[in-house]
């Protein structure tokens, strides 16, 4: 049987590509949304990031402004064996709006991934979402 460990996400959300891009790369607007004043992000390629007070730690492996955020994703409690996941995020206009595809690739068990695509919604997409949309009004 073939288990598919991969995510895949997509939502549009009434605020401009920028504010999106600003919501997912500045560590206040993150803590914001979020409710985490513990981020921290040197935003550059190969730059190390980190959230939920270093319980969710990684680098930066391709960023092409706005349109592109793409970073390893390694959770402190992970077992030493298992190797890192990749996160990418690919934004898009969409009149006034923006496209916004997520996914989240090699995770490293069946626990995992059904854990990671709930906590995709909880706590990055329906909270940034909601975010954006109250202060684009």
């Amino acid at each position: 049987m073939l288990v598919i460990l991969d995510i895949e996400k997509n939502v549009v959300i009434d605020a401009g590509i920028v504010d999106v891009w600003n919501a997912l790369t500045e560590p206040a607007a993150i803590g914001s949304w979020m409710g985490d004043g513990s981020v921290k992000a040197d935003l550059k390629k190969g730059g190390a990031y980190e959230i939920f007070s270093g319980d969710t730690t990684g680098y930066f492996t391709d960023i092409e402004k706005p349109n592109v955020l793409e970073y390893s994703w390694r959770m402190s409690e992970w077992d030493d064996k298992w190797a890192d996941s990749l996160v990418r995020w690919e934004l898009h206009p969409y009149g006034k709006k923006t496209k916004v595809r997520l996914t989240h690739v090699n995770l490293p068990t069946k626990e995992e991934r059904d854990s990671h695509d709930q906590g995709w919604d909880v706590y990055f997409l329906e909270p940034m979402k909601s975010w954006l949309e109250s202060n684009n009004k």
